[in-house]
Parts: C-alpha cells; structure tokens; sequence
C-alpha cells in the first residue's frame, strides 16, 4: 500500500514539474525598470522582454510570442471618466475578472479577455491595467498564449508588471 501511495505522488510531482522548471526557466525573476518621461508613467519590464519600440516589448516564445505595450491617450477629467469606463468593462461580455487595482499617482482597474469555447491553447490571450492620471489613459497591455496562462506561467509575471505601473507626477 505505501509503495502505490509513494508511486503515485511521484507521479503527480512529474506530471507538475515540468510546468513550474518551465517558469523558472523562462523567467529570472530580474526586472529593469522603464521611464517614459515624455508620456509620463514607468514600469518594471522583465528582463527577458527585448523593448522593440517606445513603450512596446516582445518576450519569450510559448510557442507564440509573449508582448507588453504601453499605450497612452489624452483624456481631459480622467478621473471622472474613470467610473464611466469600469462600469462599461464590467458589463462587457468580451471582459472577465475587471477588478479596481491600486495605482500610485492614480486610479486604475484591470481586465482580463474571456476566454471563448473553441479558442486554443495556442491562441493569444489578454490581459490589460487601465489607469487614469495626468488629464490621459493608460493602457497596459499583455498577451500570450492561452497555455501560458492556464499554466500559471504568465500571470505572475503581467501581474507583477501591472503592480509596478506608475504614473509621473507632472
């Protein structure tokens, strides 16, 4: 009886490790920190993201790629409008878990894309953190694969990302 009950922890321990080396493997856990004086906010960025434009980086293949972009947009009274856009992300189908996130310097929410029946593990997935600051909207953006996800690779790493998103003072 021992033997069995060792035989299939061993098992499980197996079927569970590769995912977590994968993670670990993948990620250091080393961030460098990213300031966009002109745009007005900053954030730590995985080193194993390679920026590719301002505010834009491209990471680890799982198998498809892995993004982080930062999108900014003038918006006067973003403060008011803040309330208007979280209540529209709650009520629309396309969005899950839209949840209000502490933001230094801010108010901010995130939103996470339903996941459709059909969609595969391959398929990209997205998650996003909309804050609102400095008379504009933020918008942080992160995908990768369905997989990813589910595995639990990426959300650590996005929700560390969204935790580190700052706007400047102006």
């Amino acid at each position: 009886m021992i033997t069995m009950i060792n035989f299939l922890i061993l098992t499980g321990l197996l079927v569970l490790a590769p995912s977590a080396l994968l993670s670990q493997s993948l990620f250091s856990g080393q961030t460098v920190l990213y300031t966009d004086p002109t745009q007005g906010y900053r954030l730590r960025v995985p080193v194993e993201f390679q920026q590719t434009a301002a505010g834009s980086w491209i990471g680890p293949r799982l198998p498809t790629p892995t993004t982080i972009y930062v999108h900014t947009e003038s918006m006067p009274n973003a403060a008011t409008a803040f309330s208007t856009h979280l209540k529209k992300y709650k009520d629309d189908p396309l969005f899950t878990n839209v949840t209000p996130v502490s933001v230094r310097n801010g108010l901010g929410f995130r939103a996470e894309e339903v996941i459709r029946p059909g969609k595969a593990p391959e398929d990209l997935h997205r998650w996003f953190l909309f804050v609102y600051a400095n008379e504009r909207v933020y918008t942080v953006g992160m995908s990768g694969p369905l997989r990813a996800f589910q595995q639990g690779i990426l959300p650590p790493i996005y929700t560390g990302v969204m935790q580190s998103f700052e706007p400047l003072r102006p």
